[in-house]
C-alpha cells in the first residue's frame, strides 16, 4: 500500500486567476494523513507555473506539465497516472473546498469494510454568482434544483453526477479503464457510468457539498454550453448505446417555441448569440417571464446540439484568461516605457507586444517584451495588426502608449469578459484632469460629420444636445451599456474573432480604422460594450499638428463612407457645412475678429475633396 493516503489531481489551463483561491483552501486542509496534490498544467498560457511554485512551501505538490491543448480528459488522466495515493480526489480549479473537505472523503472511504464494494464518493457543487438578473432568475434555482435532484438520486443513477468533484480508491479507477482520453466533453460522467458497471458504489454525500466559483455568468454563455452538451450526447452514446433514451419533445405551445428555435440554431455560436438577445432582453422583461425566456433559450440550444453534433465537440476552454497586450509604438519612447513599467505590475500575467511603426529609432529591448518593428510607417491599423500576428492570448488589449493604468486593471478586464463573453470592451477613460471621455458611440451617420463640422455649433460643445448630435451615445457616459463602437485608445477584442475578420482595414491611415473593425466584428456576432469598470487615464492629444490629424480624421471619414455609405453623399453634405462656415466666419470677421474666411474654407476643401 502507498505511503500517501490522498492525492488531489487538479487539472488547469488558463488558470492563473483561479489557482490562487483554490491553492489557498488546499494549503487550510486539516488532514492529518500524508497527501499531495497534483496539478496538470495542461500547455502554460498565462503564467500558471509560477503561481503554482509560488505555494510550493504550503502545499504538498507536484506538477504534471504537458504541451495542452487535447482535452481535459487527456489532461486527468494524466494526472491519474501520476498520482501516489490510496484514494484519487478529482478537484476543478474553481472550486474551494473547505478546511475539512479532504478529511472528510477520506473517511467515507476509512470507514468502509474490508470486505464491502469500492467506494466512490461525489462532491455536488454550489455555484457562487454575482448578484445579476440571470442569477437570480435562473443560476441559482437551477443549481438549487440540481443539487435537490442529485440527492434524491436511486443508487443506480449516481453516476450521472460524477463531475468536477469526486474521489475513489486509484486501484478501482485503474480497475475501469481510466478517462477515456479521446472524449472532448463528458469525459467524467462516461468515467462513472464505467466505475458503476465495475461494481463501485457511488454515493453523493451533501456533507461534503463543495463551493463552485466560476458557474455560467448569463444566458449567453449558459446557452452555449447547453449547446456542447446536447452535441456531446453523440459520443457518450457511440460508446455507450441506449444509455440517453430518445426523450419526445416538450408537448403545447411551449415544446413548439423550443423546437422553433433550435432549428434556428446551428452552433455554438448561434446558441450563444440567442442568449446574449434574451441576456439584453431581461431588464425589459417582468420577473416571472425570466425564468422562463432563459429557459426556453437553454432548452432550445440543448436540442439544437443533440440535432446536429457529432463525436468532435470540445468542452470549453477559458476565453479570456490569457491576455496578449499590443501597444503601437511610433517615435519617443518615453510614454511606452512608462507603460511597460505599468503592465509587468499587473496582477494578472500578459504578453506584451510593441508593434513599431517604423519610427526613426528602432525602440529598445525591454525584458519580457516581444517588439515587432515594421519596415514602414503604415498608421495605427497597419502596426496594431503587426502586433497581433504575434498575438498568442484567447484575447487581445490595444493600449495607446499615453496610458495609465492601476496595477489591477488587466484582472479587471478579464473579469468584465468573463460578464461578456463575446463581446468587445472598452474601460471608463478620463483625462488627467479627471474629464470623462465619450468612450460609446454611434456607428457615424452624415449628419454627425456635419454638426461636428459646422462652426456656428461650437458654442454648444459640452452640452447632451451636442454630444448626441456628433455621435457620442449619451447613455454609456453614465452607465455600462451596449454601444455601436468604442474608442481604440484602450479596447478588449477577442483574438480569434479579430483575426476572422482580417484584423484592421490597412487602407486607414490613422482615424475611423475601429469603427471599421467593430462594425465587421458586430457583423460576426459581437457585441460592443462601454464599461464603467475599470478606468484608465488617457492623456491624449500625441504629437501630431492639429492639421495633420484634422487631415487623417476626414480622410478615415471618407474612406469609411466609401465602405459603409455613400463618400459622395459625405463630401456633399460637408460642402454645404463649409458653406456655412464661411458665411458665419465673414459676419464674424465684419464684427471684428481676427479671422480670414477665405483660407478656411479653401483648407475645409481641400480636405473634403481627400483622395481615394
Amino acid at each position: 500500500m502507498t505511503d500517501l493516503a490522498v492525492s488531489v489531481v487538479v487539472p488547469t489551463r488558463g488558470g492563473a486567476s483561479r489557482l490562487p483561491v483554490l491553492l489557498d483552501a488546499l494549503a487550510a486542509q486539516s488532514l492529518d494523513e500524508p497527501w499531495e496534490v497534483v496539478l496538470v498544467l495542461d500547455g502554460d498560457l498565462d503564467g500558471s507555473r509560477a503561481v503554482i511554485e509560488a505555494y510550493a512551501d504550503r502545499v504538498p505538490l507536484r506538477i504534471v506539465e504537458r504541451a495542452g491543448g487535447t482535452g481535459v480528459a487527456a489532461a486527468l488522466a494524466a494526472g491519474y497516472d501520476s498520482a501516489d495515493g490510496e484514494i484519487v480526489v478529482r478537484c476543478d480549479d474553481d472550486l474551494t473546498p473547505p478546511p475539512g473537505f479532504l478529511a472528510g472523503h477520506l473517511a467515507r472511504h476509512r470507514a468502509r469494510p474490508p470486505d464491502a464494494r469500492p467506494l466512490g464518493v461525489v462532491s455536488m457543487t454550489r455555484d457562487v454568482f454575482a448578484d445579476t438578473a440571470y442569477a437570480a432568475a435562473y443560476g441559482r434555482p437551477a443549481n438549487a434544483r440540481l443539487l435537490a435532484q442529485a440527492y434524491a438520486r436511486p443508487a443506480d443513477e449516481r453516476w450521472q453526477h460524477w463531475a468536477a468533484c469526486n474521489s475513489v480508491p486509484r486501484s478501482a479507477y485503474v480497475a475501469a479503464g481510466g478517462f477515456d482520453p479521446t472524449m472532448s466533453y463528458r469525459e467524467d460522467s462516461e468515467l462513472g457510468l464505467r466505475l458503476a458497471r465495475s461494481g463501485v458504489e457511488i454515493v453523493i454525500d451533501p456533507a461534503l457539498e463543495v463551493e463552485h466559483r466560476e458557474p455560467a455568468v448569463d444566458t449567453a454563455t449558459r446557452a452555449a454550453r447547453a449547446f456542447t452538451s446536447g452535441a456531446s450526447t453523440v459520443a457518450f452514446d457511440e460508446r455507450h448505446p441506449g444509455i440517453h433514451a430518445a426523450t419526445p419533445p416538450p408537448a403545447g405551445a411551449w415544446g413548439r417555441a423550443v423546437a422553433m428555435a433550435s432549428t434556428r440554431i446551428d452552433s455554438r455560436k448561434d446558441a450563444a448569440a440567442l442568449g446574449a438577445r434574451v441576456d439584453a432582453l431581461l431588464p425589459r422583461l417582468p420577473r416571472k417571464g425570466r425564468a422562463k425566456a432563459i429557459a426556453w433559450a437553454v432548452e432550445s440550444a440543448a436540442a439544437s446540439g443533440r440535432r446536429v453534433g457529432d463525436s468532435t465537440w470540445v468542452r470549453d476552454q477559458p476565453g479570456v484568461d490569457s491576455v496578449s497586450v499590443v501597444v503601437p509604438h511610433y517615435g519617443d519612447p518615453t510614454p511606452t516605457l512608462a507603460l511597460l513599467a505599468q503592465l509587468a505590475a499587473q496582477t494578472h500575467p500578459v504578453q506584451v507586444v510593441v508593434a513599431d511603426d517604423c519610427s526613426p529609432a528602432p525602440f529598445p529591448g525591454v525584458d519580457g517584451v516581444e517588439v515587432v518593428r515594421r519596415e514602414a510607417n503604415g498608421g495605427f491599423g497597419a502596426n496594431v495588426n503587426s502586433g497581433a500576428a504575434t498575438a498568442t492570448g484567447d484575447a487581445m488589449l490595444v493600449l495607446n502608449s499615453d496610458l495609465t493604468l492601476e496595477p489591477t486593471f488587466i484582472a479587471d478586464m478579464v473579469a468584465a469578459a468573463r460578464t461578456h463573453p463575446h463581446a468587445v470592451l472598452a474601460p471608463r477613460m478620463i483625462d488627467e484632469h479627471g474629464t470623462e471621455a465619450w468612450v460609446g458611440r454611434d456607428f457615424p451617420r452624415v449628419r454627425h460629420h456635419v454638426a461636428a463640422w459646422l462652426t456656428p455649433l461650437a458654442r454648444f460643445r459640452g452640452t447632451s444636445a451636442w454630444h448626441r448630435a456628433v455621435g457620442h451615445n449619451v447613455r454609456a457616459h453614465g452607465a455600462e451599456a451596449e454601444v455601436d463602437w468604442v474608442v481604440g485608445a484602450a479596447m478588449w477584442i477577442p483574438l480569434a474573432d479579430f483575426r476572422a475578420v482580417g484584423g484592421f482595414d490597412e487602407r486607414f491611415f490613422m482615424n475611423s480604422e475601429e469603427v471599421d473593425l467593430q462594425r465587421r466584428l458586430r457583423q460576426r456576432g459581437l457585441s460592443v460594450v462601454a464599461l464603467r469598470s475599470p478606468t484608465v487615464v488617457h492623456a491624449g492629444g500625441g504629437s501630431s499638428p492639429s492639421e495633420s490629424r484634422r487631415r487623417w480624421l476626414v480622410e478615415g471619414q471618407l474612406l469609411y463612407a466609401d465602405k459603409w455609405g455613400s463618400r459622395r453623399g459625405l463630401q456633399a453634405a460637408l460642402t454645404l457645412a463649409t458653406g456655412a462656415n464661411l458665411l458665419v466666419n465673414a459676419a464674424r470677421r465684419a464684427a471684428g475678429r481676427d479671422l480670414r474666411p477665405l483660407e478656411v474654407a479653401r483648407t475645409e476643401m481641400s480636405m473634403i475633396r481627400g483622395r481615394r
